[in-house]
């Protein structure tokens, strides 16, 4: 037997049926084992080819047969600003009946001091609710009569109970619109406890997930907790509105100590709207391009750049005036000089094409725009032209499945043939132009991987409404590819994450089901069985959970 101390392998993974997704000419498409070795993959092969390893190995684990795949990659997520609070919030996203959400609020009332607040954060959409209408204000109020609830609806709506409008100084006729905002209001002028508009929506959110560093950081690992139970390894983290350099000293805290068991990947997103060209310049200027390691690393900036250049959920046309593009042209010319990946979000062709306007422009002039990764978020309404300069830009497109929950507002907006060609998946693949998956979770959608990958091979938003048309669907390899090979594309590290073959890092997870096998219903509520990153077991469920020798 060799003694404990002469063991060079982490782990050896073996009986698997282990997608490897290697490109033709690569290595093997499927394996049965796998070695990891000081956080990268070793070797793969049959069973009979690494059995030779096992003596060398600290742990050996047979999966029996089972499905595993590499660890799951969201390619555009906001984890940073949903870690902060995700220990003092709720979370909605597997209720799904107006009762039940009732239920977890006056749950949380009788845990918490009177005064504390109870906030739901997007996440959640009526849809999913039996009802098909979210709580009302007056429920939220009988629910939790003492505490101030704020829930917000994706970036549609807020509802604030009594103790809610009270807290915010909300309570009278004589309370005023917020910037950017609307309260609704009663035939009397007074507020009835809905809010409209991002405006109106930072007032309780500020004063509900107002937490300390400490409280913040506790809830990023159980964030990441949640996250490895899906199968997640990695997320791109898109910034999001006016999230501050110093919003993500948590996360760098658990980083500096070695405690951070999820790979993060950032875009940093402007903080100050009308200051964003002096933002990027001091940003870019004290920050290194690509700062980091395999754990953290800043990857870019993005999604939201410009706040003048932002069209939201494209339910209304945005009109970029001359002053914000000429400001996106120079930060876009700082990114490109300085070697910083930019991100940007586009819903409508409208703005996409002002942002193509932008970047060509710097690629004209720098010709540093082209092949260095820049991505546009979303695209879901780009036209052939848009997407043919997209193309000869180099570009790559992250869509998600944020019409797994909204299809029918969609419907409603832009009618149902757009809506089914929204993000067009089978035009982007004719061009070529890369696509990574994910999700825009927290708050605009679920965080289930596994939701997004259904939704992108069925099409199906949860209510039936703004079904997909079958030439953007995916089959189900794809939707696997683009949650993990694909994605690794947009932050250069394609030869280093999302494979398992010798030498990329080792991220993998065993699902619950074969997501290549299971019925088309099956397939949105996998988990995770086993998360391994960088050889160290981050999830476990019950049957490989046994001690290590």
């Amino acid at each position: 037997m060799t003694p404990p101390n002469t063991r060079i392998l982490d782990l050896l993974v073996t009986g698997g049926r282990i997608s490897t997704f290697a490109d033709p000419g690569q290595g093997p498409a499927e394996v049965e084992a796998i070695a990891i070795a000081a956080g990268e993959v070793h070797a793969v092969g049959t069973d009979e080819e690494l059995a030779e390893l096992a003596p060398l190995a600290r742990r050996v684990i047979d999966l029996g047969g089972r499905r595993a795949l590499p660890g799951l990659i969201d390619s555009h997520i906001h984890a940073v600003r949903a870690g902060v609070s995700w220990s003092v919030s709720l979370h909605w996203e597997g209720v799904r009946s107006v009762a039940e959400a009732l239920r977890t609020i006056a749950d949380r009332a009788a845990r918490l001091p009177a005064g504390s607040w109870i906030p739901v954060i997007g996440g959640w959409h009526r849809r999913q609710f039996a009802e098909g209408r979210p709580p009302t204000p007056a429920e939220l109020t009988a629910a939790a009569p003492e505490h101030p609830v704020y829930v917000q609806e994706t970036y549609d709506s807020g509802f604030l109970n009594a103790a809610g409008l009270a807290a915010c100084g909300w309570s009278g006729a004589d309370a005023e619109d917020p910037p950017r905002g609307r309260l609704e209001r009663d035939a009397d002028g007074v507020p009835t406890g809905v809010l409209l508009g991002v405006g109106a929506f930072a007032v309780p959110t500020g004063k509900a997930l107002a937490v300390s560093r400490e409280v913040a950081a506790e809830g990023t690992l159980e964030m990441i907790r949640e996250f490895a139970r899906a199968g997640l390894t990695s997320v791109h983290d898109g910034g999001g509105l006016l999230i501050r350099p110093s919003d993500y000293d948590p996360l760098f805290d658990l980083w500096r100590r070695d405690e951070l068991p999820l790979r993060f990947r950032l875009f940093i997103s402007a903080w100050d709207r009308g200051g964003e060209v002096g933002n990027y310049a001091d940003y870019t200027e004290f920050m290194q391009a690509g700062f980091g390691d395999d754990r953290l690393r800043v990857s870019g900036v993005g999604e939201v750049v410009h706040l003048g250049c932002h069209d939201m959920e494209g339910f209304s046309e945005l009109e970029i005036d001359e002053t914000a593009l000429s400001e996106l042209v120079e930060i876009s010319r700082t990114c490109a000089r300085r070697g910083w990946r930019m991100s940007m979000h586009a819903v409508l062709d409208s703005t996409l094409s002002r942002i193509l306007d932008a970047w060509e422009a710097v690629e004209a002039e720098t010709g540093l725009v082209r092949g260095r990764r820049w991505s546009i978020v979303h695209a879901d309404a780009a036209t052939p032209r848009s997407l043919d300069r997209m193309a000869a830009l180099g570009l790559g497109v992250l869509v998600q499945d944020r019409h797994l929950l909204k299809g029918g507002d969609y419907v409603e907006h832009w009618g149902a043939e757009a809506t089914a060609n929204a993000q067009p998946i089978a035009a982007l693949r004719e061009r070529g132009i890369p696509i990574g998956l994910g999700s825009d979770a927290t708050r605009a959608n679920w965080y289930s991987p596994w939701a997004s990958i259904a939704w992108f091979v069925t099409g199906r938003s949860i209510d039936g409404g703004g079904v997909r048309a079958a030439e953007h669907l995916m089959t189900r390899e794809q939707a696997l590819r683009g949650y993990t090979a694909d994605a690794a594309w947009f932050t250069g590290a394609e030869d280093r994450r999302g494979r398992l073959l010798p030498g990329y890092l080792a991220d993998l997870m065993v699902p619950s089901l074969d997501p290549l096998d299971c019925s088309e219903e099956e397939l949105a509520g996998i988990r995770s069985d086993l998360t391994i990153t960088g050889g160290a077991v981050t999830w476990a469920a019950p049957a490989f959970e046994e001690e290590q020798p």
